[in-house]
């Protein structure tokens, strides 16, 4: 059972131990993605700020899709500074934050071994307890932002049962409710950590997303555009493409959603 001194967020622990320059905390709102592309013009180039909430109402996914919080989750969306990255990097910023995200998970759950389904759903013991969406605000092309939904100690029994049958949280693999404070800055610091890790072109990422891939050896379709591939995922390349072998030849794959696995 969740204890509520877990669920109050610190705001004062974060503004002194989470390496962001500020923080924007809502009780309320429909979405925190929303609420910073709006903000992101505010803050300056080289800093970045924490957009935070409660309760958010219509929580965004990948598409269309929504995402599901109840009271003991996390849903926030990081406003990073401008990122000198070349073009073709870019895409790897969903993996590195999917990454992240694995990492912090890991400091909670014991012996669970959270796996990272490309691009950057973060997965426990087979199920979602994370999501990730990464937008850009305006016509920027090297500021993003990074909105995230942690399953944390929220109770799935008020969720939707599509979601409800395919989630899992951080309070069930670890046992016990979580101080989410103390989740929120893990997951900050390991993203900091992250993209400095990304912007110096360190090989660490590569590894770490191809030891932590959930789809390795499994049997994918991914949806893209104007088509759809179905194959054998044989992992992560260095450049954060999904490998699918198919009858005609492995593809090396950017973009796309995961519609189906097993």
């Amino acid at each position: 059972m969740s204890n509520a001194s877990d669920n109050t967020i610190d705001i004062r622990r974060l503004i002194d131990e989470a390496p962001v320059h500020h923080v924007h905390y809502l009780p309320e709102t429909d979405s925190t993605n929303e609420v910073a592309l709006h903000r992101a013009g505010e803050v300056a180039a080289d800093q970045s700020e924490l957009v935070l909430t409660s309760r958010q109402l219509r929580g965004k996914g990948r598409g269309e899709n929504r995402w599901h919080a109840g009271e003991g989750a996390l849903t926030f969306s990081l406003i990073t500074p401008r990122l000198s990255l070349p073009r073709e990097q870019t895409p790897r910023i969903s993996l590195t934050a999917g990454l992240a995200m694995c990492h912090a998970v890991e400091q909670f759950v014991g012996g669970g071994h959270p796996q990272l389904k490309w691009p950057n759903d973060v997965f426990l013991n087979g199920r979602k307890a994370a999501g990730i969406l990464i937008e850009s605000p305006g016509d920027s092309v090297d500021r993003f932002v990074i909105g995230i939904g942690l399953n944390v100690n929220n109770p799935l029994t008020d969720a939707p049962a599509e979601v409800r049958d395919l989630a899992t949280s951080l309070s069930e693999a670890a046992g016990q409710s979580l101080p989410l404070t103390d989740v929120l800055i893990a997951c900050l610091q390991q993203l900091d950590a992250c993209l400095k890790l990304l912007l110096a072109g360190s090989e660490e990422l590569a590894r770490g997303w191809r030891s932590a891939s959930l789809l390795d050896g499994r049997k994918v379709r991914l949806a893209l555009p104007t088509e759809a591939i179905e194959g054998v995922c044989r992992g992560i390349g260095d450049d954060g493409a999904l490998l699918i072998e198919t009858p005609s030849g492995e593809r090396a794959c950017y973009g796309g959603v995961v519609e189906r696995f097993e």
